[in-house]
């Protein structure tokens, strides 16, 4: 049976890293944080400087939406919303990072196409960040194999640097790097009655005693702790006290 961290060792590997990292397997820092207005010649610069990146993030400001992004950077919005696991109805967070497409390809075609071939080799579920799960959301994008392990916990695949959102509201009480019993850089978010952890991950962004609201970023995606593949990157989620939506 092929286990989430093995996921990007099968033959498709370079076509997904491609898809949305390149060859990348960390994440970049924030390219474009300006408290003022760049006038078009600028902003022609840093689109052109950007233009052989898979992506580069963005700094959300007040007034931004997905249309006028996609506008201002040249980039396509289809391509934008599959990148950041957004839908059209999705309203941006001013302060959060998101994604901008640099390179000119049409990324919803390239994947559909990996994914099609991924789900009928390994059976496993493509998932979106965000999408209702009943009470829970999706934590992030990525392939659920939904096979049970550790404590009432799935393993997602996905690229290393993919965004992690909190599952639910509720308050962060542990955050921390390290090995930690080989949960890597995790997190667990107690909310009313039972937690969730998000285990191997490569950055950490909600701090201890933080309160969260559900679908706020809380992470990206890495391979810390105790994992497997060439890259080991997946999402170990947890879900204690409660189901867990994700499993078969």
């Amino acid at each position: 049976m092929a286990l989430a961290q093995d996921f990007l060792s099968f033959d498709l590997n370079r076509d997904l890293k491609s898809v949305f990292h390149g060859e990348k397997t960390e994440i970049s820092f924030l390219d474009y944080d300006y408290d003022y207005e760049l006038n078009d010649e600028e902003l022609e610069k840093i689109i052109s400087s950007k233009i052989n990146q898979k992506y580069w993030f963005y700094k959300v400001k007040k007034g931004d939406t997905l249309w006028g992004l996609s506008k201002k950077f040249k980039v396509s919005l289809d391509d934008l919303m599959f990148l950041n696991g957004f839908k059209k109805e999705t309203d941006l967070v001013y302060g959060t990072k998101i994604k901008i497409p640099g390179e000119k390809s049409n990324l919803v075609e390239i994947s559909q196409k990996t994914f099609e071939q991924i789900k009928a080799k390994y059976k496993a579920k493509f998932v979106s960040a965000l999408e209702s799960l009943g009470s829970l959301i999706v934590p992030v994008s990525g392939f659920n194999f939904g096979e049970k392990h550790g404590n009432n916990a799935t393993d997602i695949a996905a690229p290393c640097g993919e965004p992690v959102y909190a599952a639910q509201s509720g308050y962060v009480v542990i955050s921390q790097d390290g090995w930690n019993g080989g949960y890597g850089n995790y997190i667990v978010i107690y909310h009313k009655g039972f937690s969730t952890l998000y285990g191997h991950l490569s950055l950490r962004v909600a701090d201890e005693g933080e309160y969260v609201e559900k679908g706020d970023l809380i992470g990206y995606v890495g391979n810390s702790g105790k994992t497997k593949g060439p890259t080991g990157c997946h999402l170990h989620f947890e879900v204690r006290g409660f189901p867990n939506p994700l499993l078969k």
